[in-house]
């Protein structure tokens, strides 16, 4: 990975360093603080009140019914097998523990370091929720951090020090 797209080496990147892009010292990009974000809170980004951003009811959006979005039938999709397009998931120590492949509009596969599939990200706004590989919800989202990557948040609206570039 090219250092100006590294978080250790580039502190813009970083939200240890960059307050702008940390939640926890600024509101505008915290579930806990802005509702409209908040799954708990938001209908519109939460796939259990909204079938549109919800794999089971959205077939398009599940890769089990959609070979598009499918790494057994698109071998561009999964890392193991060359470039991706996509963003590298990083714990708070700036340590790359997983990647976000770009599927479609609406769907970031998410692998962990072994290259091993472990679920998606489906789209709902400028948030993306998580769910594993038999389309469940697993409360886990993303929000955008204002700056071209995302932060993770559990299902209580709780940072977790986790961010996507």
């Amino acid at each position: 990975m090219p250092s100006n797209q590294n978080p250790k080496y580039t502190s813009s990147l970083n939200p240890k360093y960059n307050s702008s892009i940390n939640p926890k010292y600024n509101s505008q990009i915290n579930p806990k603080y802005s509702s409209n974000i908040n799954p708990k809170y938001s209908s519109a980004v939460n796939p259990t009140y909204s079938s549109s951003i919800n794999p089971k009811y959205t077939s398009s959006l599940n890769p089990k019914f959609n070979s598009k979005i499918n790494p057994k039938y698109n071998a561009r999709l999964n890392p193991q097998f060359g470039s991706w397009n996509g963003k590298h998931l990083f714990n708070e120590s700036a340590d790359v523990i997983g990647m976000l492949v770009y599927a479609s509009e609406d769907v970031y596969l998410f692998y962990n370091m072994d290259s091993e599939w472990m679920g998606y990200f489906v789209r709902a706004k400028s948030n993306y929720n998580l769910f594993n590989l038999d389309g469940e919800w697993t409360g886990k989202f993303l929000c955008s951090d204002g700056e071209n990557g995302h932060n993770l948040f559990d299902d209580n609206a709780n940072w977790t020090g986790n961010y996507a570039k």
